[in-house]
């Protein structure tokens, strides 16, 4: 007996359709997407916080004093804690 499709579909479009990448429904074509962008938006954010702390750990060392965790916290309008989590883990490296 011939093997039934499990996406509704024949055997021979439901393959082409997984090989494609496609889809006949317009809500998975939409969360495959939504999905592709929110990686992107991944990756830029990753990039973004590697140079924010690149400039935390470069400011710190150029002037700790004037640089404490308390004025670089109010400058970029985080948590104190955050600015001390990026400073550590830029000595440790």
């Amino acid at each position: 007996m011939p093997r039934r499709p499990t996406d509704g579909g024949t055997p021979s479009r439901g393959a082409a359709i997984r090989r494609s990448g496609g889809t006949s429904d317009a809500r998975a074509a939409r969360a495959r997407e939504l999905h592709r962008k929110a990686v992107e938006a991944d990756e830029l954010a990753a990039r973004l916080r590697a140079e924010r702390d690149q400039l935390i750990r470069r400011l710190r060392a150029e002037d700790p004093q004037k640089w404490s965790y308390g004025a670089l916290a109010a400058a970029l309008g985080c948590s104190r804690e955050l600015i001390a989590l990026v400073a550590k883990r830029g000595e440790a490296s």
